[in-house]
């Protein structure tokens, strides 16, 4: 209805405007709506009554704003897988090799040394006791016969090498001699007994061993035909 009232407008003024020369160009009546219009949809007339009062209503769909609007969904994105390059193998150096062989050589001897004494430990136990004791019958030629022959005790006392003898089983006449003292005890050695003829006099003379298979000390007593002494 506007359209129309504006069309009525220029041409009554056409008509009341008759003196002037205007150019007639058919450009000059268009009502061609500018480019940037927008035209919308518009529903029906509709019309309300609310008592002494009507109401005409109409309907545009406007459509949202390109803010509104859905986005596109996001591209997806190729990663191209890459093959991992095989890495080159380590060489070790035949030194390296030949330094772990002597750190395992030396490691395994004083492993095998440890477990060597350790052994030679229990067994000495097994034979002499955690006292170091040892027994032995002898004829020596001190008050004794075959028949009742002298009787010696020797043991390491925390250290201390000693050797009891009963001559002929005697007790009263018992003589204790003090062999040596071992520094700390280290090992807590076994002390042995063995008699022998050893400057060729014809009496036995007593050897006294301290500890066993490569950590050994001998010493000698000579025999003056009552007692043991260092020297004659």
């Amino acid at each position: 209805m506007k359209q129309t009232q504006v069309i009525a407008v220029i041409q009554q003024g056409y008509i009341q405007n008759a003196d002037y020369e205007l150019e007639e160009d058919d450009e000059y009546y268009r009502t061609r709506l500018p480019t940037s219009s927008r035209r919308y949809q518009v529903s029906p007339e509709q019309i309300y009554q609310s008592g002494n009062t009507r109401l005409h209503v109409r309907y545009v769909d406007v459509p949202k704003r390109k803010s509104r609007q859905q986005l596109p969904a996001p591209r997806e994105r190729y990663t191209e897988e890459v093959e991992a390059l095989p890495q080159a193998k380590r060489h070790i150096h035949p030194v390296a090799w030949f330094g772990l062989f002597l750190t395992l050589l030396i490691l395994g001897w004083m492993g095998l040394n440890f477990f060597t004494s350790w052994y030679q430990g229990v067994q000495n136990d097994w034979t002499y006791g955690q006292q170091r004791h040892f027994e032995i019958n002898a004829v020596v030629g001190h008050s004794d016969s075959k028949t009742n022959p002298s009787h010696f005790t020797a043991e390491n006392n925390n250290g201390q090498i000693i050797v009891i003898e009963l001559p002929g089983n005697n007790v009263s006449k018992a003589k204790i001699y003090q062999i040596e003292t071992v520094p700390g005890n280290n090992g807590n050695p076994p002390v042995k007994l063995s008699f022998q003829d050893m400057n060729g006099d014809g009496k036995p003379d007593m050897i006294i061993q301290i500890g066993d298979n490569n950590a050994v000390i001998y010493l000698t007593l000579y025999n003056n035909g009552s007692q043991f002494v260092s020297k004659l």
